[in-house]
């Protein structure tokens, strides 16, 4: 389950081109399915959102989830929901484009 959550974020948006000729709303539902699906794989307690213990177990370098822990828990609430998961692929897709 090595960097699962980097994987599945870059994933999205490598091909997120093709899925935004689809229109937005399709975008937003495949980025949905890939957080279900990182959920599958963290949520332990089957709460529905990524606490901070479920995140750092995805990562060998705490140092490193510390960083993107803070990046993806865009409210500081404790836990990466669904909402804040597709706001932080949305706003890395508007500051990847020209």
């Amino acid at each position: 389950m090595k960097d699962l959550f980097t994987l599945l974020m870059i994933a999205f948006i490598a091909i997120s081109p093709a899925i935004r000729a689809q229109g937005l709303k399709d975008h937003e539902k495949n980025i949905r399915e890939a957080y279900k699906l990182l959920l599958k794989e963290t949520d332990k307690n089957k709460d529905g959102k990524i606490s901070k213990d479920e995140f750092y177990a995805i990562w060998k370098d705490k140092k490193v989830a510390e960083v993107k822990y803070k990046a993806w828990d865009t409210n500081k609430d404790g836990f990466i929901t669904e909402e804040e998961y597709v706001k932080v692929i949305m706003d890395m897709e508007k500051k990847k484009k020209p």
